[in-house]
């Protein structure tokens, strides 16, 4: 569904944020983004959904393509309209329209009022928390009521893909469970393709079926989750330190090896 062919990223003309990124997004199921701060997660979801543009980056080298169809010299409008949306990191929500009034304005690719009536019931559905809370302000909203609505403003305009960055950023573990178990059902019972950026490396290992590790704007390694979650070095960098208590990086880590760049 979606390739990434070995793209590299500037920002502000200066700053090379991508050095050769390349990934795959298959018609179903998730696939996640893994690295450190900085690694060249958010960026790379950017670069797909035309994000960069109003960030003064852009795609230098390379080639992003959906469905066929070469996207990395659209517009976030263009690409939006095609099926990719971004839930951006931080829980961006209008604050002082209502619950409901967000959800509608994720809906406002559909043509008519039925076909919102029909994504508000869909939403409600998965997030029943929404409905309850549908009149109030979604600045009053909970951190947790906040990502279920950005979520759910995505699904508002019938995504064909869905890029995820930071879904559990900021709460609480019992609400990171609620929101991962929507998601994995958002997944499988839509049939939604999910693009996941995550800094949980168990939790975003445990809901994908394959992911990529970054590390300064870099893939160093790739594979199924279940076998990364088995892999010395993805555990040494994640959850173990070195002698001197600092994290490690791929680079000293004697089972690294740099992914080969490719071009179609």
């Amino acid at each position: 569904m979606l390739k990434v062919n070995n793209i590299e990223v500037l920002y502000h003309e200066v700053i090379l944020a991508l050095k050769g990124v390349s990934l795959d997004v298959p018609s179903q199921g998730i696939v996640a983004l893994l690295g450190a701060n900085g690694a060249g997660k958010s960026t790379t979801l950017k670069a797909i959904s035309g994000l960069l543009k109003h960030e003064n980056g852009r795609v230098t080298e390379g080639s992003i393509e959906f469905l066929g169809e070469r996207i990395d010299r659209s517009s976030a409008e263009e690409i939006a309209r095609l099926g990719i949306i971004q839930v951006i990191e931080g829980r961006r929500v209008f604050p002082h329209l209502t619950i409901e009034q967000n959800l509608k304005v994720g809906g406002h690719l559909r043509k008519n009022g039925g076909d919102i009536s029909a994504g508000l019931e869909m939403v409600y559905q998965y997030f029943p928390r929404l409905k309850d809370r549908r009149g109030v302000a979604a600045g009053f909203a909970s951190g947790g009521e906040q990502q279920m609505l950005v979520i759910g403003r995505a699904l508002m305009a019938r995504p064909k893909l869905l890029l995820l960055d930071e879904p559990s950023m900021g709460l609480a573990p019992l609400l990171i469970k609620e929101i991962f178990e929507i998601v994995t059902q958002l997944n499988r019972q839509e049939r939604i393709p999910i693009l996941l950026v995550e800094q949980n490396a168990k939790l975003a290992l445990s809901v994908a079926q394959y992911a990529y590790v970054l590390e300064t704007g870099r893939v160093v390694m790739d594979g199924e989750s279940a076998k990364l979650r088995e892999n010395p070095d993805i555990r040494d960098f994640y959850l173990g330190l070195t002698d001197l208590g600092t994290r490690k990086s791929f680079r000293s880590i004697k089972h690294y090896k740099r992914r080969k760049r490719w071009v179609s």
